[in-house]
């Protein structure tokens, strides 16, 4: 009798399991709904997503819709479909891939001339404060700064003081 009720509930168990779980049906290379321009260079804007669709008819297409538009993208590559039992419930995992928005690349370049001498206002980081400082010497590697109203002294490289107007 216990044997029995066991075997009934671990049959009704996998039955529910293998309702509810769904079945690879495949891996593509690249999957889109629209047209891919040659010319473009695209790259890959998010890996592994997951997009999970319900339809009576093209649950695979509002899957790739809804990645392809959530992440801003023009197609899908390395994709994994899923589908349940019914066929009413596709579940979509792969790489979106399209047109970077943005520029990254920042290229600058600064060369000037810059000539202190004594009595020049300076500025300086002193425990992450910009302060402001007057030079009263010069040495071959530091200047030496006067600064605050106890006109406390302190010695910096020439590359920590900047000069100001």
């Amino acid at each position: 009798m216990k044997k029995n009720t066991l075997l009934i509930i671990g049959c009704i168990a996998m039955t529910l399991a293998s309702c509810s779980s769904y079945t690879r049906i495949g891996d593509l290379t690249g999957i889109s709904n629209r047209n891919v321009d040659d010319t473009q260079q695209y790259v890959m804007l998010e890996r592994e997503v997951e997009a999970i669709a319900m339809s009576e008819d093209d649950a695979l297409e509002q899957a790739v819709d809804t990645m392809t538009k959530e992440h801003e993208g023009e197609f899908l590559r390395n994709v994994k479909i899923y589908v349940k039992s019914n066929g009413k419930k596709v579940k979509v995992i792969g790489d979106v891939w399209g047109v970077q928005k943005t520029a990254v690349n920042v290229n600058t370049n600064a060369t000037a001339t810059i000539e202190l001498k004594i009595g020049d206002n300076v500025v300086f980081d002193r425990r992450g404060t910009i302060t402001d400082g007057k030079i009263i010497g010069l040495n071959a590697t530091a200047v030496i700064v006067e600064y605050g109203k106890r006109k406390k002294k302190i010695e910096l490289r020439y590359d920590d003081v900047t000069k100001t107007e």
